[in-house]
């Protein structure tokens, strides 16, 4: 008497040494897939007649294996799941989810986009608190997102592609980077990341050393790891600005979009010198598009041929412009124009003396006589006695007081 236990996964892949058992007499439990029992020629329930001599299940805690295996039957199973079994039913239940999930069925790369990068900041919570439970629950989550990216790739109309593919690239990958340990050989640690760069640069041809550059993560990891790449491409550490070196975070500002300007800006500058550097050495005989040689290593000496001189120039500039500001003439060297300084002005320019007006004196109001006093009455023959001179001179006094007054007049206007 025999149970024969297959993998549940795979419940149609038997054991080598169960085969010659299942062309004869054999039951098996309920939840075996319909195919199976169809293809043994006498296969039949477990709960059919008599034990048969051969108990085929996927189930090792069904009552019927439970108790045959008690009554001493001979127990042939599968072997035990390799390491990253249980992954399989992880991309069978994705497929399921993607194909009759409302939900799963409407997402795109962009929209799960805002999870990836949660979901790895709560490993990096789990990684800090020690936890192992937290750390596999959080493992999980960012597979989910591993395993439903690949499976949105998998619907692209275009360059599609699946978890297989994933995995295929990063099994090359591995591979090729580091050979000598997945050989077995003996290798240093400084050995082994030397061969990992090298190889890296083979694989990744790049036209500046800040290629490949993901500028979407967060500014002091993007800060990081501009400064790795430049330190690497042999970049004197004082051309670096303090901009970069130095974070200043106050409740004022935005430190976070400061930074990552700063940064994107030196990225900039890094990428414009290298292309100075690539074309000084093809020099002008031969053109930019015709040149498929690779930048390479760059000298200090090149670095600093290329970049001090607009460095200096832009500091020389900025003295000049400061010493401008701060220097002002002093009152009594206040320089003279010179001849040349002094454009003659043009005949048509200078205006014509306007006439001038002369005003007429104001008429001057000569006040009339006082009405007390009597106006001399016409002429009459004189009484006798007296002259007409004699008469007429008489009032004299009295006629300048009219004359004072109009002179006096005369003044005022």
């Amino acid at each position: 008497m025999t149970v024969v236990l297959v993998d549940p996964r795979r419940p149609s892949l038997v054991p080598v040494e169960a085969i010659d058992l299942l062309t004869g007499d054999v039951q098996y439990t309920e939840e075996m897939p319909v195919k199976v029992p169809w293809s043994l020629p006498a296969a039949r329930p477990a709960y059919d007649g008599d034990d048969a001599p051969v108990l085929l299940s996927s189930d090792r805690d069904h009552p019927a294996v439970v108790a045959r295996l008690a009554a001493g039957d001979k127990l042939i199973a599968a072997p035990e799941a390799s390491p990253g079994e249980r992954l399989v039913d992880a991309v069978a239940m994705m497929d399921k989810l993607r194909t009759s999930g409302p939900w799963e069925s409407e997402q795109t790369h962009d929209s799960l986009r805002r999870y990836l990068l949660e979901e790895t900041y709560e490993v990096f919570d789990a990684v800090r608190g020690g936890n192992a439970d937290e750390l596999r629950e959080e493992l999980g989550d960012v597979l989910l997102q591993v395993l439903f990216h690949a499976r949105i790739a998998e619907d692209a109309p275009q360059h599609p592609f699946t978890i297989d593919d994933v995995a295929d690239s990063l099994v090359r990958k591995l591979g090729n980077r580091v050979p000598a340990v997945l050989a077995g050989e003996s290798i240093s640690l400084d050995e082994q990341l030397a061969q990992w760069e090298e190889r890296k640069k083979l694989e990744k041809s790049r036209d500046s050393s800040m290629d490949d550059v993901p500028t979407g993560q967060p500014a002091l990891a993007l800060a990081q790891k501009v400064l790795e790449r430049v330190a690497a491409a042999g970049l004197p550490a004082d051309l670096i600005p303090e901009t970069i070196t130095n974070v200043t975070v106050s409740v004022d500002s935005d430190a976070e979009n400061v930074l990552r300007s700063a940064v994107l800006e030196f990225m900039d500058t890094v990428r414009r010198v290298e292309h100075a550097i690539a074309a000084g050495r093809r020099g002008e005989d031969v053109p930019e598009e015709l040149d498929v040689s690779k930048l390479g290593e760059i000298s200090e000496e090149e670095w600093r041929s290329y970049w001090t001189p607009v460095a200096v120039e832009d500091v020389v500039d900025e003295q000049n412009e400061a010493q401008a500001e701060d220097t002002e003439p002093a009152p009594d060297r206040i320089p003279e124009p010179t001849p040349a300084d002094v454009p003659e002005p043009a005949p048509a320019d200078v205006p014509e003396p306007a006439p001038v007006e002369v005003p007429e004196p104001a008429p001057v109001d000569v006040p009339e006589p006082s009405p007390s006093r009597p106006e001399p009455a016409p002429s009459e023959p004189a009484p006798d006695g007296i002259s007409t001179e004699e008469a007429v001179a008489e009032p004299e006094d009295e006629a300048e007081e009219p004359e004072e007054e109009a002179a006096a007049a005369k003044f005022t206007a």
